[in-house]
């Protein structure tokens, strides 16, 4: 296969996998708390050719010796867009959003997944009975939210007899008791920050993993932010409001149009290529 069709293909890839990107990004556009992808790529290594290096031979030539074939592009890296969405209010008290660059930390349910640290932007919590006559906060998809302990995060729970259940800015959590006095509770909601977002990993779910080796402890790239009265300058926790995806529908339906322009010319380039090989392929045979 020649330089021409090596270029083709790799760039036909490199644009389906954006394509997919894209319309990952679209099909996530009112999903809450979803952060879009971006692909981005670099090119194939190339190597030198000499075409014609006695100059003798081409009097009067002005480009170089030497050129350089290019053998395609490659994804480089998906960079996931970490800023701030927009916020719908719903004025459930169970729906919360983050302000600043923090994470809810979420426990899996699944008995296979124990104790492993997730972390999440989708605030869309809600209640569920459980032992102990208590309501313990679990995600849309049933997994347990975490307080903010730093040693030892337990799932967050309430008498099951609450009422008026309210998150002020650092997570705090408060409620009525059937008396009707006001108590506050011993636990936080657990919010994280992480010293580099670019090394999570998303697992799905919305939800999103630090890449831990062994022995690595948790707390090496991510911090808990609310274990103290006070949270650091510009983090907040709202509640009633949901953050919503900070997808660009305007910018993902350019870039759909470019990456499917861009393949059709790899493509078209591809069967040029082909078509060349088959005429030279006659041409030799006589």
């Amino acid at each position: 296969m020649n330089h021409s069709m090596i270029n083709a293909a790799s760039g036909m890839r490199a644009m389906q996998l954006r394509i997919d990107t894209i319309a990952h990004n679209l099909a996530n556009s009112d999903t809450v708390g979803y952060k879009s992808s971006d692909t981005t790529f670099a090119s194939l290594l190339t190597s030198k050719l000499n075409n014609q290096p006695y100059d003798q031979y081409e009097q009067g030539r002005l480009t170089p010796y030497g050129i350089r074939p290019g053998f395609g592009a490659k994804e480089a890296i998906q960079q996931v867009d970490y800023t701030q969405g927009t916020v719908k209010q719903t004025d459930q008290p169970t729906d919360l959003y983050l302000e600043g660059e923090a994470y809810f930390r979420v426990q899996s349910a699944d008995a296979n997944r124990t104790g492993e640290a997730l972390f999440t932007r989708d605030g869309s919590f809600k209640f569920i009975p459980t032992a102990g006559n208590q309501l313990q906060l679990v995600t849309a998809n049933g997994d347990y939210v975490m307080d903010s302990n730093p040693r030892t995060p337990r799932p967050i729970r309430i008498p099951a007899n609450a009422t008026n259940f309210r998150v002020d800015s650092t997570g705090q959590i408060t409620y009525r008791t059937p008396a009707g006095v006001q108590q506050t509770h011993s636990q936080r909601i657990g919010v994280y920050t992480v010293q580099n977002p670019n090394i999570l990993d998303n697992v799905g779910e919305n939800y999103f993993r630090l890449p831990l080796g062994p022995g690595q402890a948790l707390n090496t790239f991510a911090q808990v932010s609310n274990n103290v009265v006070q949270m650091p300058q510009g983090l907040a926790v709202h509640q009633g409001g949901l953050e919503m995806s900070n997808v660009d529908l305007r910018k993902e339906m350019t870039s759909l149009m470019e990456s499917q322009r861009a393949l059709q010319f790899n493509s078209r380039a591809l069967s040029y290529g082909d078509q060349m090989m088959d005429v030279t392929n006659r041409i030799f045979r006589g």
